[in-house]
């Protein structure tokens, strides 16, 4: 294996164990009722505002169908509502209810409180190294169309 494949290897290996384990820390210590996904969901809605499903849907990259199923579940625990736009009726945006606002200030507070624990002994210009070349690979990831022949 060349040198560039072996980079490769290892910031897969992270990216996937990493994404893993903080996955777990933040569900298992931080959210406790909600998953992930639910929690990322309850954010977009609290940063957006009233925003529709569909939008979310494209917002988040998941289809249409996998958004209603966890919106379901978030108006059944009272966190999300569904509101119908007066000037047309097929436009339903979601909201985040005053029980949703609240969680999710508290999870977000707590959510900031590990993140600086965990990256406590990293200098900012390490921070910012960082984030520079994880927005490098995700340009080209997202820029890729393959080799041509």
């Amino acid at each position: 294996m060349d040198n560039n494949q072996l980079i490769f290897e290892r910031f897969m290996s992270i990216m996937l164990h990493g994404r893993k384990g903080i996955s777990t820390l933040v569900s298992e210590q931080l959210l406790q009722e909600l998953s992930l996904e639910q929690f990322t969901l309850i954010r977009m809605v609290y940063i957006n505002g009233p925003i529709r499903a569909s939008e979310l849907a494209d917002q988040l990259f998941v289809h249409r169908s996998a958004i209603t199923v966890r919106v379901d579940k978030l108006v059944k625990k009272g966190l999300l509502e569904r509101e119908r736009d007066e000037e047309d009726r097929r436009n339903v945006y979601l909201r985040l209810s005053e029980k949703g606002v609240k969680s999710y200030q508290v999870l977000e507070s707590k959510i900031n409180e590990f993140i600086e624990a965990i990256i406590r002994d990293i200098s900012k210009d390490e921070m910012e190294n960082f984030v520079r070349v994880f927005e490098k690979i995700a340009g080209y990831i997202e820029g890729y169309e393959g080799e041509r022949s």
